[in-house]
C-alpha cells in the first residue's frame, strides 16, 4: 500500500473509532508517540520477542515460535487455539508509534512519501550524529529526542513541515533499525492496522 494511501486509511479509521471526536493537541500527539516508545522499551526489557500473542491457555505466554510449545509452525498459530487476536511485541509497540504519526499526517493532508524522502537530509543540521553500533535503549532516545524536536518546531518559528520532517525522520530511522532487526515493519504495520480496524469504539474508554 502507498505510504499515503495508508495514512488517509490510519486516519479514518481513528476518526471512525471516536478519537477524533474532540480536537487533540499536537502536544497529545506527540506524547502518544512518546507512550508508544516507552511501550516498546518495556516490551524489550521483559525479553518479548518482535511480535506474538498472548495465549490465554497459560498465564499470558507469549505465542509465537520461539516461546510457545504449542506452536504449530505450518498453521503459524497455536495449536491451543486461544491466542488473543491483539498483536504484542516491540516491533508492534514501534508500529504503534508509526500508526500515530500517521494519524497526524493523514488529518493535516501532508504528503508522507515526500517527507520521507526529505527528512534524512533535510534535519541533520539540528540532530546530533546516529550512532550506529547502539542499543535499542539508545535508539528509542534518539526517537524521543525527534519528536521532542519536533514538538519544539511546532511551538515556535519553524512550524509545522519542520514539525512533520523531523516526525518522518522517526519513521525512517524506526523502519531502518527493524530492517537491521530482521523485521518486516510493512508487514507489523498491516497487521496492528488491521487488528486496530476491529477494535471498539474508544476501546477503554480512554481519554486520549
Amino acid at each position: 500500500m502507498n505510504i499515503n494511501d495508508l495514512a488517509r486509511e490510519v486516519h479514518q479509521n481513528a476518526v471512525e473509532h471516536g478519537w477524533w471526536d474532540e480536537e487533540r493537541s499536537f502536544g497529545d500527539i506527540i506524547a502518544l508517540c512518546h507512550s508508544e516508545l516507552s511501550e516498546a522499551l518495556e516490551e524489550y526489557r521483559v525479553k518479548r520477542p518482535m511480535v506474538y500473542h498472548v495465549c490465554r491457555a497459560s498465564d499470558g505466554c507469549p505465542c509465537d515460535r520461539e516461546a510457545c510449545g504449542d506452536w504449530n509452525p505450518e498453521s503459524g498459530a497455536c495449536d491451543l487455539g486461544v491466542m488473543d487476536e491483539k498483536p504484542e511485541g516491540i516491533a508492534v509497540e514501534l508500529a504503534d508509534c508509526i500508526i500515530r504519526v500517521l494519524d497526524y499526517m493523514g488529518k493535516e493532508g501532508f504528503d508522507v512519501d515526500a517527507l520521507l524522502r526529505e527528512a534524512p537530509k533535510a534535519v541533520m543540521c539540528d540532530v546530533p550524529v546516529r550512532v550506529y553500533a547502539a542499543s535499542l535503549g539508545d535508539h528509542i532516545s534518539r526517537w524521543h529526542l525527534l519528536l521532542s524536536l519536533a514538538y519544539a518546531c511546532w511551538c515556535n518559528s519553524a512550524g509545522t513541515h519542520a514539525a512533520a520532517l523531523r516526525m518522518a525522520l522517526c519513521i525512517c530511522e524506526i523502519v531502518e533499525w527493524a530492517e537491521e532487526a530482521g523485521v518486516d515493519m510493512e508487514m507489523v504495520l498491516d497487521i496492528k492496522h488491521e487488528y486496530n480496524k476491529t477494535r471498539p469504539y474508544r476501546h477503554g474508554g480512554k481519554a486520549l
